[in-house]
């Protein structure tokens, strides 16, 4: 027994280093972060979320999936994509999957403030706010409901700020493109909860106001439709965003609330609510996650933005003008079906599937008030320049509305981000100003 004892100190060590090792391949086996559990670049995909499976369904790279093949590759793409394979004539390129992580200051901030987020039920009253604790990174590595996803995609690393410039076009899938326009929306997406910019984890005049977003839109082109633009804020509370249009006929700047309950943007397809994929609060919405699966979907699309590759992005000249043409791979996805708390809300009912490494929305399929599938949004992005310092780059979004044959398209011209806007520059006399 006492020959037992006496083990040599190189032993102990390595057996200490055993145990250490095992322990931890018993936390990552697990499947997913624990309290405790430093997040890095390497670890983040399978810790916050899940590996993605690509073994049992495997799609080879180079692959074109159509509604000729759908059948074959139905077990990696959602159902509603087969009306876009199959009566749309769209197709899928698919590439190997790459693995997603977002800055170093959104994983340093994560791990800073791991588990202090917390969540209470408001029931009904949605204009109360459910969550407390939260700083910064993200609220809920791991997520174990539909409601926890929510968070994180509310949360969810776009970079503290950017500027975009953009296109819009109005498709009819029976006369092809009928209108179109050009925009530039700069925005700070984190007034506070900053990862990345100075100051952090907030800028003290819009942390005093309980703003937690500014932006400023406004149109390009064409030239009758030019300097029409909003300057417009969102509230840390679940309230209905408020700001200012400036109408250039007019030469006046009118205080307007922006609407979330059916308002489109624009008079496009897409509504205030399906900006990003879901532009509303947690609070309005039931959230109930209803699967954990491995998807075809474009988080390296390998978009050629620009003002010259617009139409490129899309088959404009082809029936139903405006098909996209990017590439899709294997992705760990959550599928959540999201229903309205808010009475006079347009859709019944949504699905929204949520990217497991970013928590980004890349597909919402939208249900009528008959429960009759309404609308499908597709947004396809491009990877990061630098994933240490910013996000995955927005490349294209597509606004289908399947009962009326009609379609918005937004290809990118460029997209700066964490640019370090001037917090000042979002002013009234500023939205004025890009007016004229």
């Amino acid at each position: 027994m006492l020959k037992l004892m006496k083990v040599k100190k190189s032993h102990l060590v390595t057996v200490t280093v055993l145990a250490m090792l095992l322990a931890c391949t018993v936390v990552f086996a697990d499947g997913g972060w624990k309290k405790g559990v430093k997040l890095t670049s390497e670890n983040w995909g399978e810790m916050v979320g899940f590996k993605p499976d690509l073994t049992t369904n495997p799609v080879p790279k180079g692959k074109v999936i159509k509604g000729s093949n759908f059948d074959k590759y139905k077990a990696v793409l959602p159902e509603s994509i087969s009306v876009l394979l199959k009566k749309y004539k769209m197709k899928i390129w698919t590439r190997d999957y790459e693995a997603i992580h977002p800055s170093t200051g959104y994983i340093e901030a994560t791990n800073k403030y791991a588990g202090q987020a917390k969540l209470t039920d408001v029931g009904k009253d949605f204009r109360k706010s459910s969550i407390s604790g939260y700083t910064a990174g993200l609220p809920f590595p791991n997520p174990k409901t539909g409601t926890e996803v929510a968070w994180n995609y509310q949360y969810s690393y776009n970079g503290d700020d950017g500027d975009l410039y953009y296109a819009v076009y109005w498709i009819s899938a029976s006369k092809g493109v009928e209108h179109f326009e050009e925009w530039r929306w700069y925005y700070i997406m984190r007034t506070i909860n900053r990862t990345d910019l100075e100051p952090k984890p907030a800028i003290p005049k819009f942390e005093k106001k309980g703003l937690q977003y500014t932006s400023i839109t406004y149109c390009l082109s064409p030239y009758d439709k030019k300097g029409f633009g909003a300057l417009y804020s969102r509230s840390k509370k679940p309230l209905d965003q408020q700001g200012h249009v400036y109408i250039p006929s007019m030469k006046r700047v009118q205080r307007n609330s922006f609407g979330t309950r059916g308002d489109t943007w624009n008079g496009t397809d897409m509504l205030y609510e399906d900006v990003r994929g879901f532009m509303g609060y947690p609070e309005w919405m039931n959230w109930k996650l209803v699967g954990k699966k491995t998807l075809l979907m474009p988080m390296h699309a390998d978009i050629a933005i620009g003002k010259e590759n617009a139409k490129k992005t899309f088959a404009m000249d082809k029936w139903p003008h405006w098909n996209p043409k990017m590439k899709w791979e294997l992705r760990p996805m959550y599928v959540v079906e999201v229903t309205p708390k808010l009475p006079d809300y347009p859709y019944s009912k949504m699905l929204m599937y949520y990217d497991a490494e970013t928590f980004l929305i890349t597909y919402k399929e939208s249900y009528d008030k008959k429960g009759q599938l309404w609308k499908l949004v597709l947004t396809g992005y491009n990877a990061s320049d630098d994933m240490d310092e910013g996000p995955p780059i927005y490349g294209m979004n597509l606004v289908i509305d399947l009962q009326s044959e009609h379609a918005t398209a937004f290809p990118v011209y460029t997209l700066k981000m964490n640019s370090g806007l001037d917090p000042d520059e979002f002013t009234e006399s500023n939205l004025r100003k890009r007016g004229r």
